[in-house]
């Protein structure tokens, strides 16, 4: 006995009953009656065995007719399009957010406009401007759309100037809008937002009311938004969210396809269905993809020839909750082995991780598109072919050509189909990898330029992951434009290592020379110095006279460059030396002078260093010097504290208080500290670590931290200031370490999605970064770590 009730009106059916005069007029879309309807009667009626159901397929506008269910929602979505330019459509994965305007407004919007109406409909992928350039150049010649691919904050503006005329509707469709926040590049993204907002800025200026704007993006991404205020101010108070669908409207949306082809349901059936979806998050796509199969089946045994769609059937397929995972493992245990590998390839590489991927609770699989030509293996071609004709997944073009785009039919299949949730969770860093690589790779293609090239740790881990057999077997390894650009990185690090080397060894025999020849001066100073009694007159002189720091300062240079020049000083006397620099210190001190106090406990620390070295050599002594030089080192290094924390750290909580962070200027060298950085919070961070205005890290001055040496001249108390200071300042959001191994941090927009460790320490990261985590400061969360392994190699470590 099949149920009764059934309903013959379609939403698309009322809205060609609306008129439309110079704008949107306000629009009630009168409720889809529920009309009883006898079992017979919908028999009757023309019978299609073709499914009226999407399946993992989105809805389009040619689907308006079996599009159902969601009358009441698209009025108020008219309605409230009327008030504004650019409306922002919210749900959450799975809630029919594109379907409701692509087979809703959409063809009402068309059947409204007629010969008016023009749509230009796109999803951001890695490149917005790239995905809008593709739409106009098939309407529109070549040369009239190329400069949208300029990317300028007027782009948008001249594509509806250009494109539109002056009396058509327009209407722009960016359909999921999350893609600028997961994998689209972040200089696009920014540029795309600021394109947009001024574009909805004018319109609002003119009172163009001809041009709508909708882009729909899942809830969970909101936050995302906080960095772009203007974004915000355009799209307040129009922001609707799509919610769950109610009883009645998922009886329409499951019964109405079924009856529009002659065919009912079993009764109870439609009852059983609403109870297994509702409270089921995402479930819309789930459903179209039961009720697709259920026909399917229905037709291919015979059953469907009474008109009737049975529970039985429906039972047997495992319901809403169930008919995926089990036809797709059905589908997946009748390959062959070598065929099953396929299959893992093809779909790992129409993967992209967002979030943390080194995290275990904030990483999430999202869809990648690719093109087909990435596929080279014959067979992964023809399980590619096979599994688009099975709706997993969707290609683009009709044909198989090389050009085509395919993804994954649906986000669904990546939680819903358990084994494809294992293989991303085994292969998530590998992946992350392996397409942030094809990215640069695009962008190196187009401009052959060497500084896209990998360096660093990120080279180093595209290196080990290049020779690993199991990703090369189950993730299919790189792609040969992937396999040259690593190779060209690879080249231009040898040849940069060669060329410092040969560097170094010239400075090195240039520093022999010098350090000879000052050998003999020094040794001829120190004669004249014994016999220079005037020296000690002088000093008493100065010392009545208010001079005696000016005179001791001069007594510590001369010290100084003498050790630094290699003199043969004893090392016993200059141990005996080490404790009048404190006295030097205190003068300094006394006198107010911080940049002399700060050269003075420098000086003692790298002098502590050097005579550690030498007196590990000396097994007689070496224990008692050890011991001794360790109790100097630690006093100079609290004191050297004290005065940066006195008098240091309080230029940084200024700017940081007042919100002036500062930003790294472009194209100068990075030695040159004061150009380097904008005023502000950057710069004084960057001198109180590298430069005399603090601890001076830095000691070659060549702007770097690139041994353990100048990477210990860092102390971990003034590490860990910094970080909390920096915290606290950016809501938490900005410091040494961001979320991610790459050491970015896309929660920091104060520091335009950088971290402190990438503006303060230019590569290579290695020693600073290990510095960073032998003091205790951690990934962001707090799980996280970073390891750096003997190769230089940075790696996720869980504590």
């Amino acid at each position: 006995m099949a149920d009764p009730h059934n309903t013959s009106v379609s939403a698309g059916d009322h809205a060609k009953q609306i008129g439309y005069i110079g704008h949107i007029e306000k629009l009630i879309f009168s409720q889809t009656q529920i009309i009883p309807v006898s079992v017979d009667e919908i028999k009757t009626r023309e019978f299609k065995q073709a499914s009226p159901y999407k399946g993992l397929k989105r809805f389009e506008a040619v689907d308006k007719d079996r599009f159902f269910g969601r009358d009441q929602f698209l009025t108020g979505l008219v309605n409230e399009l009327e008030q504004t330019n650019l409306l922002l459509l919210l749900g959450a994965s799975g809630s029919g957010k594109s379907s409701v305007i692509r087979a809703g407004l959409i063809p009402w919007l068309s059947q409204d406009q007629g010969s008016r109406f023009t749509d230009l409909i796109f999803t951001p992928n890695q490149d917005p401007f790239n995905s809008l350039y593709h739409i106009l150049h098939d309407r529109y010649p070549q040369a009239e759309a190329e400069f949208i691919l300029e990317g300028k904050a007027d782009s948008l503006t001249h594509v509806v100037n250009r494109v539109k005329p002056s009396e058509d509707f327009c209407f722009i469709f960016i359909d999921q809008f999350e893609e600028l926040f997961t994998i689209a590049h972040a200089d696009k993204r920014d540029r795309f937002i600021n394109s947009l907002v001024q574009l909805v800025e004018a319109l609002i200026k003119t009172e163009n009311r001809s041009v709508k704007i909708v882009a729909t993006m899942r809830a969970d991404f909101l936050d995302r938004l906080s960095p772009y205020s203007p974004l915000i101010k355009a799209t307040d108070k129009h922001r609707p969210m799509i919610a769950e669908m109610q009883s009645d409207e998922l009886r329409l949306a499951i019964e109405q396809p079924a009856a529009h082809h002659g065919v009912v349901f079993e009764t109870g059936l439609v009852e059983e269905i609403i109870k297994d979806v509702q409270g089921q998050a995402g479930y819309l796509p789930l459903l179209q993809y039961t009720l697709d199969l259920l026909w399917e089946t229905e037709v291919q045994t015979g059953s469907l020839q009474d008109r009737t769609l049975n529970i039985s059937t429906y039972r047997r397929l495992g319901g809403v909750r169930g008919a995926l995972q089990k036809h797709v493992d059905r589908i997946y245990s009748n390959l062959s082995k070598q065929e099953q590998l396929a299959v893992q390839r093809i779909f790992l590489k129409l993967v992209e991780i967002g979030g943390d991927e080194e995290s275990e609770t904030q990483w999430k699989p999202i869809r990648r598109r690719a093109n087909r030509s990435e596929f080279s293996d014959e067979l992964d071609q023809k399980i590619l072919t096979r599994l688009i004709n099975q709706n997993l997944l969707v290609s683009n073009r009709p044909d198989q050509s090389q050009e085509s785009i395919i993804e994954i039919a649906h986000e669904i299949l990546l939680t819903s189909w358990t084994t494809l949730s294992a293989w991303i969770l085994e292969n998530r860093q590998a992946i992350a990898l392996r397409n942030r690589l094809n990215d640069d790779v695009a962008r190196w293609q187009a401009k052959k330029a060497e500084d896209e090239l990998w360096s660093g740790s990120k080279l180093e881990q595209v290196l080990e992951l290049r020779k690993d057999p199991t990703f090369n077997q189950v993730l299919g390894g790189f792609s040969p434009a992937a396999n040259q650009f690593i190779d060209a990185s690879l080249e231009k690090r040898d040849r940069l290592l060669r060329e410092e080397q040969e560097r170094s060894q010239r400075e090195i025999e240039q520093l022999e020379r010098l350090l000879k020849e000052e050998e003999k001066a020094a040794k001829a100073e120190r004669m004249r110095t014994r016999f220079a009694v005037a020296t000690a007159v002088f000093a008493i002189a100065a010392l009545m006279t208010g001079g005696f720091a000016w005179w001791k300062q001069q007594e510590l240079q001369q010290t100084t460059r003498t050790f630094m020049l290699g003199a043969d000083l004893p090392a016993s006397e200059l141990l005996d030396k080490l404790p009048e620099l404190f006295n030097e210190a205190n003068i300094f001190k006394q006198a107010g002078d911080v940049e002399l106090e700060l050269a003075a406990y420098r000086r003692i620390l790298l002098y502590t260093d050097k005579l550690r070295e030498e007196s590990a050599k000396n097994s007689e002594r070496r224990t008692l010097e050890q011991e001794k030089l360790q109790s100097i080192s630690k006093q100079a290094e609290q004191n050297l504290l004290e005065i940066i924390h006195k008098h240091r750290l309080s230029e940084l909580e200024k700017y940081l208080s007042k919100g002036k962070f500062g930003r790294p200027k472009r194209g100068e060298h990075s030695t040159d500290f004061e150009k380097k950085f904008e005023p502000g919070a950057l710069q004084v961070t960057y001198k109180i670590l590298m430069r005399e205005f603090g601890v001076k890290a830095d000691l070659n001055d060549d702007g770097l931290i690139n041994n353990k040496n100048e990477a210990a001249r860092m102390p971990c108390e003034t590490l860990r200031i910094l970080e909390e200071m920096w915290r606290k300042a950016t809501q938490g959001h900005c410091g040494w370490f961001g979320s991610s191994f790459e050491i970015i941090d896309e929660s920091c927009g104060q520091l335009n999605n950088q971290t402190l460790t990438s503006l303060v320490f230019s590569e290579p990261y290695e020693f600073p970064i290990e510095r960073l985590q032998s003091c205790g400061i951690r990934l962001k969360p707090e799980k996280n770590a970073l390891k750096i392994t003997p190769q230089g190699t940075i790696k996720a470590k869980h504590s």
